[in-house]
């Protein structure tokens, strides 16, 4: 083994270096991420989209998302706190962080392939070795592939907007999630609202039902008449009883939600937050920017284009650079040389003959692409029509509860000329608990008219993927 002089090593390895630099500046370039306007056109061709629904910058967006900031639009002490409190101890949020972090790692290790690989090897033994040969001595080398054709550029590009669709997957999962614990907790106050006033509708039933019975003594009423009032009493009872019970469990679903044992916490406030504005300027232009389903289906186009890059550059020369040097010595054969050996060389290997099966691999990665494109135009259309059913759902719930509001107001002024005929001696009592049932049934009709104006809201901000501003 013939010996290299220093100064032989290094112009051996400039003059490589500088073929290889040649070489890169002349490389495949592995293209950039999409643009918008060409993702529409391939996804949902001849689609006339809305005025409201268009950007026209073409550019990706750079909007941060929204899953955890749109909860303080509703000036909510309560669910604010809980927020918090689910971003530190609820087991869902410790699962977004980790897959976050897989996906980083992911990546991480494919961009190792950018730097060179520098190993070890050692070895030693007598002349009754395991292997026989009684040869000791060590080896450090180094290998580089150059990347001339882009395959591991695509493939890193395709990690990072694999990366890329995860991290937005984990935002609409966090957008959900804070939707579902605001729903949970309003229902838990209006579920507890409600079964107050149940009890309390129950507990006139039970005093009509001792005035029918001492009318019916003195013959003003039936048996029949009493055996209504028992039915009546029955029915109250057994509604006070079920939301009682929804009530205690939504408290539970609560507690897991945020992280806690489920024993059903108190909650701090009875009352429903105002409900917001309603919504007069439609919707924001950039919806196909800011929805986390929708970024992470663009992200995996993107991925998929990434993948044909890498699948066509496998088809081309790999060519690495390598160099190291090592000591070899062995008690069985006579080495011409057991000094210290450095080397440098370059290895190419090109594919000459696979049976197809290069080709049928950048085929597969075309037909994920065509399906990334498919799954992307799907995420959108839903995403419009989410829109467009909260809109509408908004729209006929604040009607709705307008009327609901009528309707209460309304019977609470009749349950003030019911008690003023009372105190007059007009009516009887019996009239005037029967008016009390009726406005507390009104009362409840109303809560959950606010609840449902609310919840419709909470839908538009998970199709719009943030506040409605």
């Amino acid at each position: 083994m013939r010996l290299i002089d220093k100064a032989t090593m290094s112009k051996y390895l400039s003059r490589n270096l500088s073929i290889s630099l040649l070489l890169a500046l002349s490389a495949c370039s592995i293209g950039e991420p999409i643009k918008k306007s060409e993702l529409l056109d391939r996804a949902l061709p001849g689609q006339n989209l809305p005025g409201q629904y268009k950007t026209t910058s073409n550019q990706p967006s750079t909007q941060s998302f929204q899953s955890i900031a749109w909860v303080d639009s509703f000036n909510d002490p309560e669910l604010t706190e809980l927020a918090k409190l689910t971003i530190q101890s609820a087991p869902d949020f410790r699962i977004y962080a980790a897959r976050l972090d897989q996906a980083e790692a992911m990546m991480k290790a494919v961009g190792g392939s950018f730097y060179p690989n520098l190993g070890v090897l050692g070895k030693t033994g007598a002349k009754m070795g395991l292997d026989g040969s009684g040869t000791s001595g060590y080896y450090v080398g180094a290998n580089w592939e150059l990347d001339l054709w882009g395959r591991v550029r695509a493939s890193y590009a395709n990690a990072e907007q694999n990366a890329r669709a995860i991290a937005a997957d984990q935002e609409s999962a966090k957008l959900s999630f804070m939707a579902n614990l605001a729903k949970t907790l309003w229902s838990a106050r209006v579920l507890q609202l409600q079964a107050q006033v149940a009890q309390e509708s129950a507990q006139h039933q039970e005093k009509i039902l001792e005035h029918v019975k001492h009318r019916e003594k003195i013959g003003a009423s039936s048996k029949q008449d009493i055996l209504s009032a028992e039915i009546n009493l029955a029915q109250a009872k057994e509604l006070a009883f079920n939301l009682k019970n929804a009530s205690q469990q939504n408290l539970k679903t609560l507690d897991v939600l945020v992280g806690r044992y489920p024993v059903g916490t108190p909650l701090k406030n009875q009352s429903l937050p105002k409900s917001p504005s309603a919504i007069s300027t439609g919707v924001p232009s950039d919806l196909l920017e800011r929805r986390p389903d929708i970024v992470a289906a663009a992200a995996r186009v993107d991925a998929a284009r990434f993948n044909i890059k890498e699948a066509e550059a496998t088809r081309l020369p790999k060519i690495s650079l390598t160099a190291g040097f090592g000591r070899i010595s062995s008690e069985v054969f006579v080495l011409k040389t057991d000094s210290s050996n450095p080397s440098a060389g370059i290895g190419v290997t090109l594919p000459i003959f696979t049976g197809g099966a290069l080709e049928a691999k950048v085929e597969s990665r075309q037909a994920e692409l065509e399906q990334a494109f498919a799954t992307y135009a799907k995420v959108g259309l839903n995403a419009f029509r989410e829109v467009e059913s909260a809109l509408s759902g908004e729209q006929s719930w604040r009607a709705r509860y307008a009327e609901l509001n009528q309707i209460y107001q309304l019977q609470q002024n009749i349950q003030k000329s019911t008690d003023a005929g009372f105190v007059i001696g007009r009516i009887d009592q019996r009239q005037v608990l029967q008016q009390k049932i009726k406005t507390n049934t009104a009362k409840s009709n109303e809560q959950q008219g606010q609840l449902e104006v609310l919840m419709q809201r909470i839908n538009l901000y998970l199709s719009l993927g943030g506040p409605a501003i």
